[in-house]
């Protein structure tokens, strides 16, 4: 089986140096037809990626793969306007050789571009209107950018020399995003991307370090070109032909994150609704009791919430409880369970932490509230928090020890509010 491997491997090295071999002497000996071969080729892989994308919308809106096809598409477009554009074709009259550079920084540039923005939504589904939305924003640039460099004749030199040193730089950022990132995208398609990029980058230098438009190093970034051209029309091939349901895996994995999100958290609030917020508790509880660690509650409630609703509103009141929300989450870990425990309410319950040292954490919240300064469009004013502490003891239960966290919030309520009240 290697043996079989290892000679596939050897013909399809062969076959690629001798496909290389006949192209660098067609550029020897025509570099215009060379130039229109390879430009052709990466246009054909650029214009199938989308192509294929497109035809596979049906199985997957995912946002990173829409994104990059229709921003290789439009690459792929002015890699046309500039072949059309280059010396010895020169359909465009009435310009000057600036032109081909123009279009050809333009095309490297929104392909570096759109592979580099893409690395932020990788596994985002998008609904019918943001794929519309995707297709309308690279029309309006488009037409924009034509305009700019066709009628408008607004594209100066420098910008070409500018943009030119941009693109390995936003390749290299980008490389570095996706390793970030690698496990999210999958190992096969990160290769082919981060593969992509760097030839694109050798390509770019290539073009930099040589004056020599029909030289061999000339000829060898065309090739790189090619080749980064190549790596992104097998991406799409690989997720949306070879292996389709790695899609919609990914798709429904994605959905059921979401779901399992919305189903254990509060819509209002963002942290954990009671349910969940209880379950997570009670396992921190066995644990702490199995390994003798350190187990507390902390319950918290917004003194005279009622009040503040009826004088400034329900939605005041929201806004307050995602306010208060917001400080919880500042002022805990993030393994401390913390949760919504019904109302004006929340639970927290800090990691391996003892009843004393939990009511220096309710007070560094309390704090928090105390010095805090609104915003002047604050739709609610100032409040504070009560808030009753107890911990593990002896054999107690989740029910006794969350019990003896509400008695004490009750007293803190009865001595005047605004205090921290420790049961044990």
């Amino acid at each position: 089986m290697k043996t079989k491997i290892n000679i596939r491997f050897l013909m399809l090295a062969v076959i690629l140096a001798a496909a290389a071999a006949g192209l660098y002497f067609i550029s020897v000996y025509n570099y215009t037809f060379f130039k229109a071969l390879i430009e052709l080729t990466s246009i054909v892989f650029g214009v199938s990626a989308f192509i294929i994308t497109i035809g596979a919308t049906y199985l997957s809106k995912n946002g990173f793969m829409i994104l990059i096809a229709t921003g290789i598409f439009t690459s792929s477009i002015f890699d046309f306007l500039h072949l059309l554009s280059f010396k010895g074709i020169e359909i465009f009259k009435g310009f000057d050789e600036i032109l081909s550079s123009q279009l050809w920084v333009t095309a490297r540039f929104i392909q570096v571009a759109v592979i580099l923005a893409a690395v932020f939504i990788i596994k985002i589904i998008l609904s019918k209107k943001c794929i519309a939305a995707i297709s309308a924003i690279f029309s309006a640039l488009f037409l924009c950018l034509v305009l700019v460099i066709f009628i408008f004749r607004m594209f100066p030199a420098i910008f070409i020399a500018f943009i030119t040193y941009i693109i390995p730089g936003l390749a290299v950022v980008a490389i570095l995003l996706y390793t970030i990132k690698r496990q999210a995208l999958g190992k096969r398609n990160y290769i082919f991307i981060t593969v992509s990029l760097a030839l694109l980058i050798l390509s770019e230098i290539s073009f930099i370090v040589t004056s020599d438009t029909y030289g061999i190093i000339a000829v060898a970034g065309h090739f790189f070109k090619l080749a980064s051209f190549y790596f992104i029309f097998r991406f799409f091939i690989e997720t949306n032909i070879k292996d389709p349901y790695i899609i919609l895996f990914n798709n429904l994995k994605g959905t059921s994150e979401k779901l399992q999100f919305i189903t254990t958290h509060d819509n209002l609030t963002g942290l954990m609704n009671q349910s969940s917020v209880l379950e997570e508790i009670k396992k921190q509880l066995d644990i702490s009791k199995r390994f003798k660690k350190p187990f507390s509650i902390i319950i918290i409630d917004i003194d005279d919430f009622k009040k503040l609703n009826d004088m400034s509103g329900h939605p005041a009141g929201d806004e307050a409880l995602r306010y208060f929300s917001e400080v919880i989450r500042n002022s805990v870990r993030d393994v401390d369970i913390k949760g919504r425990y019904g109302g004006d309410e929340f639970i927290i319950s800090p990691l391996e932490v003892s009843s004393a040292n939990a009511i220096k954490i309710a007070q560094k919240i309390q704090d928090t509230l105390n010095v805090a300064i609104l915003a002047k469009d604050s739709p609610f004013e100032k409040f504070q928090i009560s808030a009753g502490v107890s911990g593990i003891r002896a054999n107690r239960s989740l029910e006794d020890i969350i019990g003896k966290a509400e008695k004490a919030l009750l007293k803190s309520k009865k001595l005047g509010k605004n205090r921290i009240t420790l049961m044990r």
